[in-house]
């Protein structure tokens, strides 16, 4: 589970300036069109979601905002873009592998299947009728993450 640093903060707004490239600063040169960070706190991506301010729906200073009330919910959060801005939500299966909590943590408890659904549902309302997604759904390849794609 990740833990927020400062230096982390840095590097990761660093590579999605070079990965948005023209989005961000007219005239870059370099840019990806398909990329993701690693693993990400919500006080990370935040800071990371911020920098992208525009992008067709997407809007970085209100994602950040609105993403605010999983924090402590969530194991982790990926930012980039497949063509488009994607955000990769990752959720517990067990109590103490939220983030912030330090590897070697007491061991929590599991996380019903109900409660899990329900935390889905509250991001799929979030993504799909506050922020405009193009689609939320399960992310292909990680287990227990869901993934936000905007146009």
């Amino acid at each position: 589970m990740p833990v927020t640093s400062t230096q982390r903060i840095l590097v990761a707004q660093q590579f999605v300036r070079f990965g948005f490239g023209e989005h961000i600063e007219a005239g870059a040169p370099f840019y990806s069109a398909d990329f993701l960070t690693q693993e990400l706190t919500t006080t990370e991506v935040q800071a990371v979601l911020s920098v992208v301010e525009r992008f067709n729906a997407f809007s970085g200073g209100a994602v950040a905002g609105a993403i605010e009330r999983f924090r402590g919910r969530v194991r982790s959060w990926r930012f980039g873009r497949a063509g488009a801005p994607v955000l990769v939500v990752t959720l517990p299966y067990w109590t103490h592998q939220v983030e912030e909590e330090p590897l070697g943590a007491p061991t929590g408890t599991l996380i019903t299947d109900q409660d899990h659904l329900a935390l889905v549902e509250e991001l799929r309302q979030l993504f799909v009728k506050d922020l405009d997604v193009l689609k939320f759904e399960p992310y292909p390849g990680v287990a227990h993450s869901w993934a936000a794609w905007w146009r």
